[in-house]
């Protein structure tokens, strides 16, 4: 049974919440866990999207295959590949839902929209291992 039936959008924003103030944390931690939340499905929907192996490969090989179409083999892995991403639509789109709940929660707690910030990058040069290494170089 789908949970779909069961629980709305709101709701679902709702239950994020109710977890996260389940430890009964201060404020920072309470953003810190939203904020991961947002990260961790927003990863996973970039993943289903660029990953290895993901929807881009599968789309790929269908794409290759579809020249050869007519040929046993050729339709049965047409159709493998064909339910595997109607598949990966299907959780393409439960992806999706669950990053904007977890955007909502993170909205609702912090006032704050979540935005994607790229990682940092940081040059160290302060371990004086810069002269060592160009012999490798």
């Amino acid at each position: 049974m789908s949970t779909k039936n069961l629980v709305n959008a709101n709701d679902l924003v709702a239950l994020k919440i109710a977890v996260i103030k389940y430890h009964g944390a201060n404020e920072y931690t309470e953003k810190s866990i939203a904020r991961d939340a947002c990260y961790t499905s927003y990863n996973s929907l970039q993943f289903k999207l660029r990953g290895e192996g993901q929807m881009a490969d599968v789309a790929a090989e269908i794409k290759d295959l579809i020249p050869q179409r007519g040929q046993e083999i050729a339709d049965v892995k047409l159709a493998r590949l064909l339910d595997r991403y109607e598949g990966m639509e299907t959780e393409l789109a439960v992806l999706q839902e669950r990053h904007d709940a977890d955007r909502a929660a993170y909205k609702q707690l912090t006032g704050e929209e979540w935005l994607n910030k790229p990682r940092r990058t940081h040059t160290s040069t302060g371990l004086g291992i810069d002269d060592r290494l160009k012999r490798f170089g």
